[in-house]
């Protein structure tokens, strides 16, 4: 699925976060992998969604990257990349301004 060609943008944290409680406060579904991994479905494209070395509900760092594009019915024409920062810019929405800070 995931390949080294896959858009990645990685997000800093000011303040440890619990990247569910954000993800449920954007609306966007999740499922939790494991401590520090999720994937998260938005658009019908599946982001892999990882905290390391934090938890998930204690995260001050994130790595999302587009895991598998949208379905081609459903993508409105967005490349992956476009997608990706879509999904950054709605979980930014869903914190307070002064927490995150996304590289590219």
């Amino acid at each position: 699925m995931s390949d080294s060609a896959s858009p990645s943008i990685s997000v800093s944290l000011s303040e440890p976060t619990n990247v569910s409680t954000v993800l449920d406060r954007a609306g966007i579904d999740y499922v939790t992998v494991h401590e520090q991994r999720l994937l998260a479905i938005y658009h019908t494209g599946i982001f892999n969604v990882t905290t390391e070395p934090e938890s998930v509900s204690n995260a001050r760092t994130l790595e999302i990257e587009c895991w598998e594009a949208p379905l081609p019915s459903r993508s409105d024409e967005r490349s992956p990349q476009e997608l990706l920062e879509d999904f950054a810019a709605v979980f930014d929405a869903a914190m307070s301004p002064e927490v995150v800070s996304r590289e590219p």
